[in-house]
């Protein structure tokens, strides 16, 4: 903060704006500040909470005087009807905590919630502007860091970094302090222009995923692309790399006619695949519906998954469900390490009902207690399966999930997602009745009664990873329920 008049202030384009001030020395420059907003921002309306400690340097009457009403306290009324975290959260459109202590700033990186601008802070879906006053030390402890990275992951919070500043204890130009608050809302205006930026749908050469699985896909320069698939930040396990033994006798597959099973390389935790393809096929049956000229892909995939199925697993091999039929396993029985996860688990059972949970659970028990099994691709899914130019020549992205399971579950797993595909685009039922039969001509059987089953087990495993892994889902899952329903009910 400097002693000097300033005078770059940009208008931020916003409407309301929550400013939190917090027990830092530097929250007596707040009154400058406002008074400088209702200058240049007139449109702009403020609303500002002073926890206790703010109080200690700066007065809700100075405040008042500035925003033309009442401040309000960060404790808990005992005479207010309302709940003001609530109509703070919805309200802003941009909550700036301006000065924010270090004490504030773990506090919300653990997600504490024990204040109301706290619990708002944690709630809202607005951006939340952090710009920390640190004393002597801190901004190189361990602490900060942890705290700074953590906060950095979250897609709604802008961190305003702290310039060099005086410590009013030692006199030394040795602490950290907030810089200009219209820089901090300059800040926000480019974090808020680069998410208006950003495309809604991922593109073939982008980077995409979720907090389970992030995917990029770039092209090589001799031909062909490179496809990188790595654990999202949220993913409970890492890949379960085939290697050794199992490495070398999926490499024995090699290509069956225009059909190929990619292994890949270990990138770290990723997995890195030299591919002729730049989409899956679950991306063009997204956007271009059942086409027929994939029909043969499909077949193409069903006859990878019939060769890894038909190979003797080595000895020694360990036995266990896929990564996939764990995350269901525990959602299923309420052991749901996600919050949203949980609560989405709660609103299926209860759509649902109890008998058809039962019968869910019955067939999940069944599929993983079945000790009839084999080399499993383990993930096997549309997503997995590159389609080249020539729609006939497929890469199948193997290696991530391998383990031993009953032949049906890969094959399910791709049918679940073709049910669930003709739901969500619609089209012509003929089409994509088309597609399921060549997977199963592709593997040489089909599933006969126990199509639905897996299915519906697919579907419910979609459910837990929307809620369990996409941050800006909040539609709830009453047309899932629906479907899930209709098709249980079969």
């Amino acid at each position: 903060m400097t002693d000097e008049p300033y005078d770059g202030v940009l208008d931020p384009g916003l409407r309301r704006l929550l400013l939190v001030v917090t027990g830092s020395a530097y929250a007596w420059s707040t009154p400058y500040w406002l008074e400088l907003l209702r200058q240049h921002c007139p449109d702009l309306e403020v609303r500002v909470v002073l926890t206790r400690s703010a109080e200690r340097f700066v007065t809700p009457q100075a405040i008042g005087a500035r925003v033309g009403g009442a401040v309000s306290s960060d404790v808990w009324p005992d005479d207010e009807s309302t709940a003001r975290h609530v109509e703070w959260a919805e309200w802003a459109e941009v909550i700036l905590v301006y000065p924010a202590t270090l004490h504030f700033m773990a506090r919300f990186a653990l997600g504490l919630a024990d204040s109301p601008a706290l619990l708002a802070a944690q709630c809202t879906r607005a951006p939340v502007v952090l710009a920390p006053a640190l004393p002597p030390g801190a901004l190189e402890g361990a602490a900060v860091r942890r705290h700074w990275a953590a906060l950095a992951a979250r897609p709604n919070v802008v961190l305003v970094p702290p310039v060099a500043g005086r410590s009013l204890t030692t006199g030394r130009e040795d602490a950290w302090v907030p810089p200009p608050l219209p820089e901090a809302l300059r800040l926000l205006v480019e974090h808020r222009a680069a998410a208006a930026a950003a495309p809604e749908q991922p593109r073939p050469g982008a980077e995409f995923g979720t907090g389970l699985l992030r995917t990029s896909c770039h092209a090589l320069p001799a031909g062909g692309h490179r496809w990188r698939r790595e654990p999202g930040p949220l993913a409970p396990t890492p890949f379960r790399a085939a290697g050794g033994e199992m490495y070398r006798l999926l490499q024995g597959v090699g290509e069956l006619g225009d059909a190929r099973l990619a292994l890949g390389t270990p990138d770290g935790p990723a997995r890195r695949y030299d591919v002729r393809g730049e989409v899956s096929a679950a991306h063009l049956l997204l956007h271009q519906g059942p086409a027929a000229e994939l029909a043969e892909p499909l077949r193409h995939l069903g006859r990878l998954l019939r060769a890894v199925h038909d190979l003797e697993p080595p000895a020694g091999t360990p036995t266990g469900t896929s990564r996939g039929l764990a995350r269901l396993d525990d959602w299923l029985t309420g052991r749901a390490a996600d919050p949203r996860a949980a609560c989405a688990q709660g609103q299926v059972r209860r759509s649902l009902g109890e008998e058809r949970w039962a019968q869910v659970r019955a067939w999940h028990t069944r599929t993983v207690t079945d000790t009839d099994t084999a080399v499993a691709h383990g993930a096997a899914g549309l997503g997995a399966l590159v389609v080249g130019r020539d729609p006939s020549g497929v890469d199948l992205l193997t290696g991530e999930d391998v383990c031993l399971a009953p032949w049906y579950v890969d094959l399910g797993w791709v049918v679940g997602e073709l049910v669930e595909l003709q739901w969500q685009v619609g089209g012509d039922k003929g089409a994509w009745q088309s597609l399921t039969d060549a997977l199963f001509e592709g593997y040489g059987r089909d599933l006969g009664p126990r199509w639905k089953e897996l299915a519906a087990l697919r579907i419910l495993l979609h459910v837990h990873d929307i809620a369990a892994y996409l941050d800006d889902f909040d539609r709830g899952f009453d047309h899932y329920c629906d479907f899930l329903r209709f098709l249980i009910d079969l």
